[in-house]
């Protein structure tokens, strides 16, 4: 008995323990499944950090911007798999094998309108060099400061030509005024040849006296014109301040203003001088009706005095009593002449200020540049690009990023007055990217990147001149609000302004005449401040007292020779390169990414031909298929059922990794 309950014990415990077996294998091979899992997973990431540790070495060094170059995602997944490799070769407790390795999802520098390659900028500037001297007031503060200048240099420009239309208006009354002198020197002739009992000398100054009193209604109709013209660009230069005053200061606007007022007094106090001038047709016909009759009167006295025949031999003929009342109706005759005093009194002076701004219509750039510079002739075939050939839709930055972006352009690209560290061309150089290849043609490529940044024009010549002409408007702009604040000055451009209109002419020509030499003085004081900042020098953004450079006399000398002497730079203030970055604050956000993208392409294809900032990786997600093998679990007797497979198990991973 004892030794059968033995055996049955023995037989119990035995299936007792293969169950107790059972469940600790099957424990530890679901602690198994889920170690492999993760051991799948971190050998995944791994790999996607190896496969991400291959940036373009380049792109990183010369623009601090990282990107993944891959051509295309079959070679990402390539490489992957060999990053992966050494991973399932381990003899551990985790065998696999992969299945299936492939790119769900890649995004590219250059995707969802540059959204990424922005990111690169902004994380390297916050967290790299950025110094945060652009605040977000600051930032906004400039911009709108930048602005203004510019509606003021728009608008100061406008009034010049509408003070030059005043101009011309005053010209065709000295036009009239001097027919009307030369009818008086007629008139004189003519009466002394009737003094002179000389009848036929008298028609003959007669005639001439009528042709000059002909040109009086082609005169009076070209002064209407001209008063028209100066009527309707008043309307529009009105609306143009209307339009414009939004983004002016109250005090500038204050000031605009009652300029625009003396305007309309001049234009008003105009049409009271065109009523007297309209008058002088109808007076002019009056006159040479008159002048027709006493020379009809002269040529009967004439021809009887030709055909009179004395009685007697002692008859002799009084011509002096037939020639009296044609001298008395002739004296009756009344002169034309302006009831008022018109015209330019100073015409040099008048011409000068002309000339200043003829001379920027000329060539600015020969206003500006420093003795000697020469200017790239480099290009860019903007259309291979990515400005031209990645789509985009515009999106607005915030302000501080905005300040960020353009002040990573400071640090990372050149302009005209010099290169960055490691740079690739040399501000001045006649062809700087342009290096002749072996068919004498030049290589693609530009010198000014800060220029074309804000320009986007394919010459470099092209894009030096327009930001050039945008910073003399800035700079006139803001000059021309100095010289609105200083008083002393205003009366320096009163004084002159009488010296040229006549100091007894039309006060509101005097007050608008100053407002011209105040544009062009503006205007002649941002030619020198440009001259400065492309010479390396510094020009403070509001100007004091102590750093105006330019002396009325000076304003013009400089239009008589041309060209402005040595000038003197006060070491203070914002360079060449800082206005530029300022410029850059309000240019739309997408294009300027992409416009840094084109330089970005341009320069590292000298080192890469062919390189693409499309082809640069900001994040890839990976998608990965394995089969995992049991290690405590097997089929035992199945396997003469089912042959020698392996009981595996499918594992799906995702890696994903950005920069």
């Amino acid at each position: 008995m004892n030794k059968e309950h033995s055996g049955q014990i023995t037989v119990f415990l035995s299936l007792i323990l293969i169950c107790v077996c059972g469940l600790i294998c099957g424990l530890l091979e679901s602690a198994r499944t889920a170690g492999a899992k993760c051991f799948l997973q971190t050998a995944a990431y791994s790999s996607m950090d190896s496969l991400f540790s291959q940036y373009h070495r380049k792109l990183w060094e010369e623009y601090r911007i990282l990107g993944l170059e891959h051509f295309s995602e079959e070679a990402a997944e390539e490489e992957f798999s060999g990053f992966l490799q050494p991973y399932l070769e381990q003899e551990n407790w985790y065998p696999f094998s992969v299945e299936k390795c492939q790119v769900s999802e890649r995004k590219v520098l250059t995707d969802d309108s540059g959204k990424y390659f922005e990111q690169e900028i902004l994380d390297y500037m916050k967290y790299g060099i950025w110094t945060k001297e652009w605040g977000e007031d600051m930032t906004a503060e400039a911009i709108k400061g930048f602005k203004e200048a510019e509606q003021v240099s728009d608008l100061t420009r406008s009034m010049e030509i509408q003070t030059k239309d005043a101009w011309k208006l005053e010209q065709a009354l000295e036009a009239l005024s001097q027919c009307f002198q030369e009818q008086e020197e007629r008139r004189s002739k003519a009466s002394k040849k009737l003094g002179r009992e000389d009848g036929y000398g008298f028609c003959r100054e007669g005639d001439q006296l009528i042709k000059q009193l002909n040109k009086v209604p082609g005169l009076v109709e070209k002064y209407e014109k001209q008063a028209d013209k100066l009527g309707e660009r008043l309307a529009v230069l009105e609306q143009e301040f209307e339009e414009k005053q939004a983004d002016l200061s109250s005090s500038v606007q204050q000031s605009f203003r009652a300029e625009l007022q003396e305007y309309r007094a001049y234009t008003d106090k105009d049409g009271e001088r065109r009523k007297q001038i309209t008058g002088l047709s109808e007076q002019a016909k009056e006159r040479i009706n008159f002048v027709r009759d006493v020379q009809k009167e002269a040529e009967e006295v004439e021809d009887y005095i030709a055909n009179w025949e004395p009685d007697d031999e002692d008859d002799e003929l009084n011509t002096a009593a037939l020639w009296a009342p044609v001298q008395r109706h002739f004296s009756r005759y009344v002169p034309l002449s302006l009831p008022f005093e018109a015209g330019i009194k100073d015409k040099e002076k008048e011409g000068l200020l002309k000339k200043l701004r003829e001379m920027a219509d000329k060539g600015i750039l020969s206003l500006v540049l420093p003795k000697d510079a020469k200017v790239s002739q480099g290009l860019i075939s903007a259309e291979n690009y990515p400005s031209h050939t990645i789509a985009f839709e515009e999106k607005g930055l915030g302000v501080l990023d905005k300040a960020m972006t353009a002040e990573y352009c400071q640090v990372f690209f050149d302009h005209f007055c010099g290169q960055k560290e490691g740079g690739k061309v040399k501000a001045g150089e006649e062809i700087t990217q342009g290096k002749e290849t072996g068919e004498g043609k030049k290589q693609e490529g530009v010198a000014y990147e800060l220029e074309y940044l804000l320009v986007g024009k394919e010459l470099d010549e092209e894009n030096l001149t327009q930001v050039i002409e945008q910073l003399l408007a800035v700079r006139e702009g803001l000059n021309f609000i100095y010289l609105l604040g200083d008083s002393e000055k205003r009366a320096e451009a009163k004084t002159l302004a009488m010296v040229v209109v006549g100091g007894t002419g039309i006060l509101p020509l005097v007050s608008i005449t100053a407002f011209l030499i105040l544009g062009v003085w503006a205007f002649g004081e941002s030619v020198a401040d440009v001259r400065i900042l492309l010479q390396g020098g510094k020009i403070p953004l509001i100007k004091g007292r102590g750093d105006w450079q330019l002396s009325l006399e000076g304003l013009l000398e400089f239009a008589r020779q041309g060209s402005l002497g040595t000038l003197g730079d006060k070491g203070k203030g914002l360079t060449y390169e800082q206005y530029l970055t300022i410029f850059l604050l309000p240019v739309p956000g997408t294009q300027l990414l992409y416009r840094m993208m084109d330089m970005m392409e341009m320069n590292l294809s000298q080192w890469q031909p062919g390189f693409r900032m499309e082809d640069c990786a900001y994040r890839v997600d990976m998608q990965m298929e394995a089969c995992g093998k049991h290690v405590y679990f097997s089929l035992g007797l199945l396997k003469s059922l089912l042959g020698n497979t392996e009981f595996t198990y499918p594992v799906g991973i995702k890696a994903s990794r950005a920069y």
